[in-house]
């Protein structure tokens, strides 16, 4: 039998007469057969390879019309797919391809978290950020994962960042902390590296000087030590402390009582017990001819490039026949600037 037609305004092909039964159209083919059948136990239109209704399906139809593509090694080609035409949900285009689709494979995100990307999360938490901690960003067209860390090296910090913050209502502590550029790399520094600190003002009192002979300054008394690293009770010295480099100005002074005709005073600061420049370190006053009985006030001003644990004391010297007790004495110092010390500018 050839072909069939059915002609008329309105042809139709009954299969079936309404029974309880599969009915179904086959294509008899070389090497493979298809058919379209009805699935009358499952009221399923099934489209599937094989001669009988059931057999390896492929697409099936239930009556609420959902489509289903059967389970198994079965792939739904929609070969024009692209960004002009293709698949389409609710009548609009995808325009996403293939490869873009497929990012998604092996993604583990819940969808809270994926709903965090579009922006539509409902609430948030603050936590502590740590260097390691990934920050998604945008480079150029490319989705990234940064560490946090990475942040800390951009520069974005200006002037602005700061507008409108607290402001230090007192006094800042010394090691309270500032922002400064260190050669274009934004650095914190201590406050005290900023002001005239350290400082130091000591004094002592009738202290007894032995003649001829150079003798430490017992410096026992403190009027005020901001840092901490004057030592009045041992060494009775300043020592410089943790990145305290820089250029330093002290000044001191003590009296000598009943000197007579011809004797002196000298006195004179150390560097770390060395004993540098005199000319440079060591102040002496002379009592004149005739003079007898009488006290000598010795005064010396000295400024110097010091390093981290460099220390400072003072000693005093006279050449008066007996012991002497020293009355008077103070010391008072304080760092002028920071910055890398050169030996060359004071001699030591």
């Amino acid at each position: 039998m050839g072909t069939i037609q059915i002609d008329g305004s309105t042809p139709k092909l009954t299969i079936g007469n309404a029974t309880a039964e599969d009915a179904l159209i086959l294509f008899d083919g070389n090497a493979q057969d298809f058919y379209i059948g009805l699935d009358d136990s499952a009221d399923d239109l099934i489209i599937g390879l094989g001669s009988a209704v059931g057999t390896t399906p492929a697409i099936s139809i239930n009556e609420d019309r959902d489509v289903t593509i059967s389970d198994g090694a079965i792939d739904f080609d929609i070969a024009s797919h692209d960004t002009s035409n293709g698949l389409k949900l609710g009548g609009t285009l995808v325009t996403a391809t293939a490869a873009e689709l497929n990012i998604m494979d092996g993604v583990t995100s819940t969808a809270a978290e994926l709903n965090m990307v579009d922006g539509s999360a409902k609430s948030t938490s603050s936590i502590t950020v740590a260097d390691a901690d990934g920050i998604i960003i945008i480079d150029g067209t490319t989705t990234k994962q940064i560490p946090a860390s990475d942040l800390k090296t951009y520069a974005g910090f200006t002037a602005t960042t700061i507008t409108g913050t607290t402001a230090l209502a007192e006094t800042p502590a010394l090691d309270d902390e500032a922002i400064i550029s260190d050669a274009g790399t934004l650095k914190r520094i201590d406050i005290q590296h900023l002001l005239g600190a350290p400082a130091f003002s000591v004094w002592t009192n009738d202290q007894d000087i032995s003649h001829q002979s150079w003798t430490a300054m017992a410096w026992d008394a403190e009027r005020f030590d901001n840092s901490g690293n004057f030592d009045s009770s041992t060494n009775y010295r300043f020592t410089v402390p943790s990145g305290g480099n820089g250029r330093y100005f002290f000044i001191w002074k003590a009296t000598i009582p009943d000197l007579d005709d011809g004797e002196e005073v000298q006195t004179r600061l150390r560097v770390s017990g060395s004993s540098p420049d005199p000319d440079i370190t060591q102040t002496w006053v002379y009592q004149g001819s005739g003079a007898s009985d009488r006290g000598m006030t010795v005064q010396a001003t000295l400024f110097c490039n010091l390093t981290s644990g460099n220390y400072v004391d003072t000693q005093i010297y006279h050449n008066e026949g007996a012991t002497k007790t020293m009355t008077g004495a103070q010391w008072t110092g304080w760092k002028m600037s920071g910055g890398t010390p050169n030996a060359s500018d004071n001699g030591f």
